[in-house]
């Protein structure tokens, strides 16, 4: 008897705990994340982190205040992507999302509009900014297969590449610099990644990165070498040096897919954040392949949902360390020092 108490009242308070965290939350972090993209942005010579989902707009956030800025409403769209972009020296915000239109925005000027680019059929669900001739460009992906480089300067459609039609939805897009070239990665829904050349846009490269869809793609350079980090559905993370080109590390993250990457650095070190589905944010050590330590593992995290992470970036701060900046599932943004949080090893742990 004395044990099935224990077990009822263990049940009994699973089930309060469960209940309390719907009723915190009205629901809505149980169906779909509250934020699905994040990106560092510079407002009158502030660093800002701007956040975005299903919600219709687009917050800024001063990470080290912990406190929002700013509120742009015009978007009228579920925003699955955000990107910052420079303009003859001047910082724009791009968004993508459910209908379609990249949006660029002036942060300077209150955030106002000054761009609408069509051309997508569909969801767009990746932007990044592409160095090509010292210029920037910018670069959008999604629901159509097709990717887009456009020059933000006058809005003008520079080229449209496809990998074909046995390659699905392009869910991940991320300028690498390797070898001399700077070349574009695309992630796939077929499990595939493609490199093209920034300038031709011819393609250079297919890896076969994982099974079914690649979510997520991320750079990762310490000054002498530099790794391209593919994350998706069968919760892998791997490692890819792409002059050879071959693997050189692969790991798991957490329990389930991984939506989200981002470089981190915490002291002498250049980390790699992996987020996805499980409780606590995974960091690693890209070129060892060693488990580096954790971001929010603990119930809290896991019962609020933050555990679940579908974007993160990482923000430079004027003075003091990078922070890393993650979203999720949970009511608002997180924003981590990761040398502290996980107490970062010395360099020499570091492979030559």
């Amino acid at each position: 008897m004395l044990i099935v108490g224990i077990v009822a009242g263990i049940a009994l308070l699973v089930v309060l705990i469960v209940v309390w965290v719907v009723k915190r939350s009205d629901g809505r972090y149980r169906f779909r994340p509250s934020f699905e993209a994040v990106c560092e942005v510079t407002v009158g010579g502030r660093t800002l982190v701007a956040y975005s989902g299903h919600r219709k707009v687009i917050r800024l956030a001063d990470p080290v205040e912990r406190e929002d800025t700013a509120v742009l409403t015009d978007s009228r769209t579920w925003i699955r992507a955000l990107c910052e972009i420079h303009v003859d020296g001047r910082p724009l915000l791009a968004s993508g999302g459910r209908d379609g239109v990249v949006r660029l925005w002036d942060l300077e000027n209150r955030g106002e509009l000054v761009a609408s680019l069509t051309g997508h059929r569909g969801w767009v669900f990746a932007l990044c900014t592409l160095r090509v001739s010292g210029c920037d460009l910018l670069a959008s992906a999604g629901r159509d297969g097709a990717i887009r480089i456009w020059d933000p300067r006058d809005g003008r459609l520079v080229r449209t590449m496809v990998a074909g039609p046995r390659r699905p939805w392009t869910y991940a897009l991320c300028q690498v610099r390797t070898g001399g070239r700077t070349l574009l990665a695309s992630g796939h829904g077929n499990g595939t990644v493609n490199l093209w050349h920034a300038e031709s846009g011819q393609p250079v490269l297919e890896l076969v990165a994982h099974k079914r869809v690649v979510w997520t793609l991320c750079e990762v350079s310490d000054g002498d070498r530099t790794l391209l980090a593919t994350g998706g559905w069968d919760g892998n993370v791997r490692m890819w040096d792409l002059e050879e080109p071959r693997e050189t590390h692969a790991f798991t993250a957490g329990v389930g897919p991984v939506y989200a990457l981002c470089q981190a650095e915490a002291g002498d070190r250049t980390l790699l954040v992996a987020g996805g589905d499980g409780p606590g944010t995974a960091v690693w050590d890209p070129f060892t392949g060693e488990r580096a330590g954790d971001l929010g593992m603990d119930l809290a995290g896991f019962l609020s949902g933050h555990g679940w992470v579908r974007a993160a970036c990482q923000v430079r701060q004027a003075q003091g360390p990078p922070l890393i900046i993650t979203g999720g599932y949970d009511d608002g943004v997180r924003v981590w020092d990761v040398a502290k949080e996980i107490g970062a090893p010395p360099p020499e742990r570091r492979a030559p």
